[in-house]
């Protein structure tokens, strides 16, 4: 039995059998356009925080932060942390030396250095002795002032109380009171001596009859 096909089936079937063609065709041809002609995206690289580079004020932070911490363990595990040792303190400065004074040197007259000078420049010089403080002394001292002036006599007022000068005359001539009186004349000789007070013309006096 022999099939026959009419033309109008025949012109569909090549119509369908090239559509299938076209449509194969289309699909491989876009398959290798874009595997081999697209180009790739480039890669977007995102930065993380930790890769950034940190300020110096931050980093600083964290490196104090850092051995705070480890001080903290440390301390924690019973190790404890050294101190810083204080610096020396500086020597001190020696202590300077006081400067001793000076021991005056008596006079070969073995008198006091005022009564010394005196009677250099006067051959008679009269010396009232008195307390100070004390009011007949004070007037005692005047009138032995007023009367060696008188006949121009020298004259040395002298605390007996001053150590340094009543100890030589002490040694000479032993005790010391006020208001009292000596006259003196070259070259170191007591011509006069007058307890107790003693007016202006008796001193005159005294000194007039030692400088005779």
């Amino acid at each position: 039995m022999t099939l026959s096909v009419s033309p109008p089936i025949r012109i569909v079937a090549v119509l369908g059998l090239l559509a299938a063609l076209a449509a194969a065709l289309f699909s491989y041809t876009q398959g290798r356009s874009t595997d081999g002609t697209a180009s790739p995206a480039a890669p977007v690289v995102q930065a993380s925080a930790a890769s950034l580079p940190k300020a110096p004020i931050a980093a600083a932070t964290e490196v104090a932060a850092a051995a705070n911490a480890k001080a903290a363990a440390t301390a924690a595990e019973g190790g404890a942390v050294p101190a810083a040792k204080p610096a020396p303190a500086p020597p001190a400065a020696p202590a300077a030396k006081p400067t001793p004074k000076p021991v005056p040197v008596a006079p070969a007259s073995g008198l006091p250095v005022s009564i010394d000078a005196a009677l250099a420049a006067n051959k008679v010089v009269v010396v009232s002795l008195y307390v100070p403080g004390a009011r007949v002394d004070e007037i005692a001292t005047a009138e032995a002032r007023a009367g060696a002036r008188l006949v121009g006599a020298g004259f040395v007022a002298l605390n007996v109380f001053d150590e340094a000068s009543s100890k030589l005359l002490l040694v000479k001539f032993g005790m010391l009171e006020g208001p009292s009186v000596l006259v003196f004349k070259r070259p170191a000789e007591v011509a006069v001596r007058m307890a107790g007070f003693a007016d202006r013309e008796t001193v005159a006096q005294a000194a007039a009859s030692a400088a005779s």
